[in-house]
């Protein structure tokens, strides 16, 4: 009967190929065999089938026998690789064998080709079963090492003698447990008492005292020091042997490493700890929904004990709050078993509603099953607490930022042009509003009132009375009073809103007649407007007696004249420049002040109050003003008089 066999011929003649197959059939073999002349052709033929042998040409049109070993060895056969062929030569045939060919031929004489073929199926039978038999060997011994791994237990004896340990001896299984062999403690019989950790060392010693005064003893756990320095855990079970007389002679002992068991409770216990201990509510409950456990913080948050709640449904938290819809999404999220977060509102034993931050996981069984919940719940009071909060101070900030915007709208928008001076002015305050004011206003004579003044505080309170005022000196100048009428008739006005608002103002206003150059002033208790005189080359204080606004309602205000010449230069200020400190008790003061005049006073106002924020910024290292900061700085030109 003919003997099957695969072969692969790598071949572009069709002729070649039926001689080599007919030398196979006359060999006693029944060839099943494709033909392939191309890379990818064989590539196919290797991914679709396995083969027993191959058999190529060494050179092919599109293709060379060289390439094709390649493949054949990298797509893992084992069988041989015989080379036929009618154009190699000895040295290429000896190459291509060193490469990994089996064999080779010359065309036309291939009566050698069967018995080749046999040798090398010999031969990759014998190495088929090698490996089998390397399999084997392998496998066994891994399933040994498995076997002694396993073992974690062994016996041991210690012989006593006068109440006297004098000798030990440990099964085989002791070097896995405790890293020494049983040659080393027969050599040391007190080499066990020194493994056993030093906490432990008094209990073992205690069952020992008890094992010789003839009690029997339990199991004892303790811990032992590995030959390697880990820590392992074991249990000692002794069983006494005495002697004819009833005296202790010697006691075997069984040594379990439980380790494993060990590190697993202490894990589960720290575990447990751990969860007791969480500030967040924890509850475990069946698929159904009923408490099968909670920790200390559910209790705290919703009042209800473990005793109360356990075996219960937590429907008993239910508001009220939620529709029906809410909840049977929420079901239908946690028994498909994904997990559920969101947000709701339950209620307290004692009948309150809290709002609470929950998250539910499922936990599914080997099978994907779902059996139980873990649902982790926090109060969320204190955080929507804060987060209205911040929603409310937003809103505040926006609402302040308005009402600043609508308050710095109220101030000039730039200085009035006006004949003989220059003028201009700034407003810094302190927080979204502010109390300080300053104002132009132009007369039809041609003359120019200026005004600064500084409610009490820099609040809302005092910037609506700002508002307020700003109303009634503008309405007050139109009316082309003195400025000490003025200042008087606005005391008069505001004194009962000044009075309700537990506030005040302080206030300068001057009034300033090109043609004659002559500036007449008064004050309300305000700090003295600076005046640098350009020919004398220092600065005074002007200031009118004058009692500040809202104290009483009838006041008598003092009205002071002073000439001024071109060149000099009038600065009008509030009490946050010059009361700022530099953060260690030192003022920013008058003086500060004077000698920025002094050095400026060339310059236009403006350049003038920006050199006065500078100094100021430097003075206190930047930090925001403390106080409302207001200036005005007039300067007189040339084209006076």
């Amino acid at each position: 009967m003919a003997t099957p066999l695969r072969v692969l011929i790598i071949e572009d003649s069709e002729d070649d190929a039926l001689l080599v197959l007919r030398e196979l059939s006359k060999g006693g073999y029944e060839p099943d065999y494709e033909r392939v002349e191309t890379v990818e052709a064989m590539m196919e033929a290797i991914a679709v089938r396995s083969w027993d042998i191959a058999l190529s040409d060494y050179v092919l049109p599109r293709f060379s026998g060289m390439e094709a070993l390649r493949i054949w060895r990298q797509s893992g056969f084992d069988g041989p690789f015989i080379v036929v062929s009618g154009k190699i030569g000895e040295d290429t045939a000896v190459e291509a064998m060193r490469v990994g060919a089996n064999d080779y031929f010359i065309k036309g004489n291939i009566s050698r080709l069967v018995p080749a073929i046999q040798r090398e199926l010999k031969e990759v039978e014998l190495r088929r079963k090698k490996r089998e038999a390397e399999d084997a060997l392998l496998t066994s011994e891994l399933r040994y090492r498995r076997l002694v791994a396993a073992v974690t237990d062994y016996i041991y004896t210690v012989e006593i003698r006068d109440g006297s340990v004098v000798g030990t001896y440990h099964g085989p299984g002791c070097t896995a447990v405790t890293g020494y062999g049983p040659e080393e403690f027969e050599e040391d019989p007190y080499l066990w008492y020194r493994m056993i950790h030093e906490e432990d060392k008094q209990r073992v010693t205690e069952q020992s005292r008890r094992l010789l005064e003839g009690e029997d003893i339990p199991s004892l756990e303790h811990r032992i020091i590995h030959k390697d320095g880990s820590i392992r855990w074991v249990r000692n079970t002794i069983v006494p042997r005495y002697d004819e007389f009833g005296v202790l002679a010697a006691y075997d002992g069984l040594i379990a490493d439980i380790t494993g068991r060990k590190t697993a409770e202490l894990e589960l216990g720290l575990r447990s700890a751990a969860l007791d201990a969480a500030a967040n509510a924890i509850v475990i409950s069946d698929r159904d929904g009923r408490v099968i456990w909670a920790n200390p913080a559910f209790t705290l948050l919703t009042g209800y004990s473990p005793e109360e709640i356990v075996g219960r449904s937590l429907g008993i938290l239910n508001s009220g709050v939620h529709g029906e819809e809410f909840y049977r999404d929420l079901w239908e999220t946690i028994r498909a078993g994904k997990v559920w977060r969101g947000e709701m509102v339950n209620r307290r034993k004692d009948g309150s509603l809290y709002p609470e931050e929950q998250t539910i996981t499922p936990v599914v069984d080997e099978e994907g099953v779902v059996r139980h919940y873990i649902a982790i719940k926090e109060d969320v009071t204190e955080r929507k607490r804060a987060q209205e909060a911040l929603l409310e101070n937003a809103r505040m900030a926006c609402d302040m930022q308005f009402a600043r915007q609508i308050q710095r709208a109220l101030l000039p928008a730039a200085p009035p042009a006006a004949t003989g001076v220059n003028c201009a002015g700034r407003w810094v305050p302190a927080a979204h509003v502010g109390g300080d004011y300053y104002d132009f206003f132009p007369r039809d004579d041609g003359s120019l009132d200026t005004v600064i003044a500084d409610v009490s505080g820099h609040s809302v309170g005092a910037a609506l009375i700002m508002t307020e005022a700003r109303s009634v000196i503008r309405a007050q100048a139109r009316s082309g009073g003195s400025p000490a009428a003025i200042v008087g008739s606005l005391n008069e006005t505001l004194y009962d809103d000044l009075t309700r608002a537990e506030l005040f103002i302080t206030m300068f206003y001057a009034s300033y007649r090109p043609a004659s150059r002559i500036l007449t002033y008064a004050s309300a208790g305000h700090n003295p407007p600076l005046l640098y005189r350009r020919a004398e080359g220092g600065c005074q204080e002007l200031d009118a007696d004058g009692l500040i606004l809202g104290v009483r309602p009838q006041v008598t205000f003092e009205e002071r004249e002073v000439r001024l010449e071109p060149g000099d230069l009038l600065f009008l200020y509030t009490d946050g420049i010059t009361e700022s400190d530099n953060g260690s008790g030192e003022l920013f003061g008058v003086g500060r002040l004077c000698s920025i005049l002094a050095s400026r006073h060339g310059e236009e106002p403006e350049a003038v109050i920006n050199a006065v924020l500078a100094e100021l910024a430097s003075f206190t290292g930047g930090r925001p003003p403390a106080d409302d900061i207001c200036m005005v700085a007039v300067k007189i030109t040339p084209s006076s008089g």
